[in-house]
């Protein structure tokens, strides 16, 4: 990568989107430190390379034990490195117009102490605008999500459709949050409705992440906003509060529901 380096937030200066990408550049900065011992930048492709590193930050942040409840970690980790990598790809196509070249092989990551701090994308990485969504979103979901998402996969035995669910639990919230923006039902309709994307034979991972139900407790809201796939995040010991979205929450009693709520 070249070492001139220019800050995502520099094309969205002064909107509303500059927060969402904070932690991501076109190229690497020339005065950042690493192998420190604490902050290591790694290529993307060499992830696996960090997974002791980045269980032992899960533990200090969750407990667990790093190997027994590594799945559970691992997918809650996945959802930090998200929240840096996937809003560049939306302010990108919705806000610019412009496809975002994110495929790992060309990407670095700044890890500080185990977790995701900055995200390094080639300085080239903007291509010229365009009104497709496939290929606006493209390298997010075909290579980048794809690609990251098979190598969390191999540190430990998590079904990918998890962490898929993650990233579209991520997905449908910042979707809502531009949905005054033009285009952006289309969009939403493209990435969620698709059965396919990008011709693969595989069904789309993406299809339908959260969905709208009744629950049949009068304790949980109707619509129930609900996750399609659980996070497991309630594997790890004394994570026992789920999450809002949680589909489990969907099967409890309402005894077990009422103890959900005095927990939260």
């Amino acid at each position: 990568m070249a070492t001139a380096a220019t800050p995502f937030t520099a094309f969205v200066e002064g909107t509303p989107f500059a927060a969402y990408v904070e932690g991501v550049w076109l190229g690497v900065p020339a005065d950042i430190s690493h192998d420190d011992g604490t902050t290591v930048r790694v290529p993307l492709t060499q992830l696996a390379t960090q997974r002791e590193a980045i269980l032992d930050a899960m533990t200090l942040r969750y407990g667990g034990d790093p190997e027994r409840h590594a799945r559970a970690l691992l997918s809650q980790w996945s959802k930090y490195y998200f929240r840096l990598a996937v809003p560049a790809a939306l302010v990108s196509a919705i806000a610019l117009q412009r496809p975002l070249d994110m495929a790992p092989a060309r990407c670095e990551l700044l890890l500080r102490e185990g977790m995701p701090e900055a995200l390094y994308l080639p300085q080239d990485a903007l291509a010229e605008s365009t009104d497709d969504p496939a290929r606006r979103y493209g390298s997010l979901v075909d290579e980048h999500l794809r690609g990251v998402i098979e190598l969390l996969a191999s540190m430990t035995k998590i079904a990918p459709r998890v962490l898929w669910s993650n990233v579209g639990n991520l997905l449908d919230t910042l979707f809502e949050q531009c949905a005054a923006m033009p285009g952006v039902a289309r969009d939403v309709a493209w990435l969620f409705e698709s059965r396919v994307l990008f011709g693969a034979e595989e069904p789309n991972p993406l299809r339908v992440p959260v969905r709208n139900v009744t629950p049949r407790s009068t304790l949980l809201p109707a619509p129930f906003r609900a996750r399609r796939v659980c996070c497991v995040r309630y594997e790890i010991p004394g994570e026992d509060q789920l999450c809002a979205s949680c589909p489990l929450l969907l099967t409890m009693s309402d005894e077990e529901l009422a103890r959900q709520e005095a927990i939260r």
